[in-house]
């Protein structure tokens, strides 16, 4: 019987790495486009330099390429990752740091769209991240309807969709992060009250 050997190649491991993020940062300028909500492979092959066959090895297909875009998003956005919050005090401190890191970086306003590949990345992406709001919410223990309020507000609340437009009516984008988070607090303290009622 012949053993088979695995060989691995750090100087390989490198290029397919830094082939993948090139194909990534395709896909990325594609959706900067505006009005654009759709991934091309072919452009996206083109722009990286690669073949479409390349492309299509690294990302078989849609689901994998808005997966792995949502990825890197993720990490040109939050480098040093997201921490979840941890329940109801913690919540102004997460809004804070998420539209803080956030606003660092341009392409976090394209994400704020809602259309087409967008929706399914953002989905993928926040999922955890809304769920431990929801959670955090949830144990204050105020009533269902002030609780789904409440919810619902700190929801909307969470993304840069939140952020830009008050950027655009004149809020520096320094601020944004403390006046999101006073929100929060003012949320939460309403919240709490109704819970003692």
């Amino acid at each position: 019987m012949t053993e088979v050997r695995s060989y691995a190649s750090p100087k390989r491991a490198a290029q397919a790495a830094a082939t993948r993020r090139a194909i990534l940062e395709a896909f990325a300028e594609q959706l900067s486009e505006p009005g654009r909500d759709t991934l091309s492979p072919s452009e996206a092959a083109a722009r990286a330099g690669v073949s479409l066959r390349t492309v299509h090895f690294h990302f078989p297909n849609e689901a994998s390429q808005v997966a792995a875009l949502g990825e890197w998003f993720d990490g040109v956005l939050y480098p040093h990752g997201v921490v979840l919050c941890a329940g109801p005090d913690d919540l102004p401190r997460y809004f804070r740091d998420i539209h803080r890191d956030a606003l660092k970086h341009p392409v976090s306003r394209v994400l704020a769209s809602d259309k087409g590949v967008w929706r399914e990345m953002r989905q993928l992406r926040r999922a955890k991240r809304l769920e431990a709001i929801r959670k955090a919410v949830k144990a204050i223990g105020a009533p269902p309807r002030a609780t789904a309020d409440a919810t619902a507000m700190l929801l909307s609340l969470s993304g840069a969709d939140a952020s830009w437009p008050l950027h655009d009516h004149g809020l520096p984008l320094e601020r944004i992060p403390g006046v999101i988070a006073n929100t929060v607090e003012l949320i939460v303290k309403q919240l709490r009250a109704e819970a003692r009622r």
